[in-house]
């Protein structure tokens, strides 16, 4: 009989871990693969490619076996199926795919590539995170702008008025946020 610890740990690692750390070492940005449902894409599609992985696996193990010596038992899948999650985790978080990890310990925190900020410009954690943030905002800001142009066009005098008043908001507080981006990454 099985211990219940081995039943959970053997589920996540072929039917969860493999696929789910090899779609975070693909896609390693936070909204990359779907703006709103992320997350349900990348546990759905995670567990899709570790049923294959695992498949894939048996396969080759098989291959290599002979018929006096079988590789496809516990030991030998356990081993490679944990050698490519540990890898998969390892490149993923090297890409920036894991930047909570900077949480545990400044060293570990590795960003994800986010167009505008050099790779490297900084090793202060506060100050780069705090830069990657108000480059996001100011991304989202500038799609603002641009979606209340296009519904004030087909408005009415009210609601042009209230979009006018959002382009503004939205343009003072990008300014802002260029402002802030200047003296964060200006070089001391």
């Amino acid at each position: 009989m099985s211990d219940p610890v081995q039943i959970v740990a053997g589920i996540l690692f072929v039917f969860f871990l493999p696929g789910f750390t090899m779609i975070n070492m693909l896609f390693p940005r936070k909204g990359e693969l779907d703006p709103e449902y992320d997350i349900v894409y990348r546990i759905t599609l995670g567990m899709g490619l570790s049923i294959v992985i695992s498949v894939i696996v048996g396969f080759g193990l098989n291959a290599v076996s002979s018929e006096e010596v079988g590789y496809v038992t516990s030991g030998p899948l356990w081993a490679v199926l944990l050698s490519i999650t540990g890898l998969f985790a390892l490149v993923g978080w090297w890409l920036g795919a894991y930047p909570r990890l900077g949480l545990m310990h400044p060293y570990l925190y590795r960003p994800p590539r986010i167009s505008g900020i050099p790779q490297g410009w900084t090793s202060d954690f506060g100050r780069r995170r705090r830069t990657e943030k108000l480059i996001l905002e100011r991304g989202q800001l500038l799609l603002d702008v641009n979606a209340f142009a296009d519904r004030m066009s087909t408005s009415d005098q009210k609601r042009k008025a209230y979009y006018r008043k959002r382009i503004d908001n939205a343009r003072g507080r990008i300014s802002q946020i260029n402002e802030e981006l200047d003296k964060l990454t200006e070089v001391k």
